[in-house]
């Protein structure tokens, strides 16, 4: 960590310097943890207590139902010969592929209800940026 004084203020700016999870997983092995807040005001129990809850799972688990739900997003086939791939279930156009992703982005944020420890809430309301969990007409018509 290096501090630098500008102008306009002091502020801390952070190399890269990743560290190794103490913890591997079963299916991704060692992975790095690097952390570009500053947590000087964070005791060392609470630091390590966020990087044992460090993963990715929420995120796999969004980019596994695009795959699932979208087939403009399909994967190519491997043709019967193998000399080549086949898009013949895939239509794919990024046009349209960036209008689906925002369309299943907000649906999945707003409407689709996970489970996170007791509570079951939509992406938005653990954040706290809705209230409720919102139905698709909601979103629609913008009610």
């Amino acid at each position: 960590m290096t501090v630098t004084t500008l102008p306009t203020g002091t502020h801390f700016e952070y190399a890269d310097n990743p560290i190794e999870h103490p913890l591997a997983t079963i299916d991704r092995g060692r992975r790095w943890v690097d952390c570009k807040t500053n947590l000087s005001s964070v005791e060392p129990r609470e630091i390590a207590n966020m990087i044992m809850n460090v993963n990715d799972n929420a995120t796999n688990t969004f980019i596994q139902q695009i795959r699932r739900r979208l087939s403009i997003l399909e994967r190519p086939l491997t043709t019967a010969r193998g000399d080549g791939k086949s898009y013949i279930y895939s239509n794919f156009n990024p046009k349209y592929a960036q209008m689906a992703m925002t369309i299943l982005r907000t649906y999945y944020n707003f409407c689709f209800i996970t489970r996170a420890g007791k509570d079951f809430k939509t992406p938005a309301q653990r954040l706290g940026i809705a209230n409720k969990q919102y139905s698709i007409n909601d979103i629609i018509y913008m009610q």
